[in-house]
């Protein structure tokens, strides 16, 4: 009897902790319509480009904003080619590294920086150049 009620508790327990991780922790809305391409968008006026990796491909979404083609792909290109800036955004701005729950953070101080080498503050403006994009597609 005071085993069953031990097993209880623990079950009752767990499900009460899941619940609580799963309300904290909400994921990135992902509208896949607003993330589905339906045209090409006319990247030629742009004074900043993300470079000539196919991760970056742009297109348009059913608003007629820009987004990138596969969004997953192009936020691990980005992690990997402006290393610098977010390692400047991070220690100026004292964030936690940045991942699709709080890339937002990144957008908003990628453009304020103020420390750093002039290096690193192209690479912030990118970054936040590149999440104006990014968002396009869960926004």
């Amino acid at each position: 009897m005071l085993k069953a009620k031990k097993i209880f508790i623990i079950a009752v327990s767990l499900i009460l902790i899941l619940l609580v991780v799963i309300s904290i922790l909400p994921l990135t809305p992902v509208n896949t319509s607003l993330s589905k391409v339906v045209g090409e968008y006319d990247t030629s006026g742009w004074h900043n480009s993300f470079g000539d990796s196919l991760s970056y491909a742009v297109g348009m979404n059913i608003r007629g904003k820009p987004v990138f083609k596969n969004p997953n792909k192009a936020f691990r290109q980005a992690m990997r080619d402006y290393k610098l800036g977010f390692k400047a955004i991070r220690k100026e701005f004292e964030l936690l590294p940045v991942n699709k729950l709080n890339y937002r953070m990144y957008q908003t101080y990628g453009s304020q920086l103020t420390t750093g080498s002039d290096e690193e503050k192209r690479q912030g403006i990118i970054i936040s150049q590149f999440f104006d994009i990014y968002e396009n597609s869960f926004r």
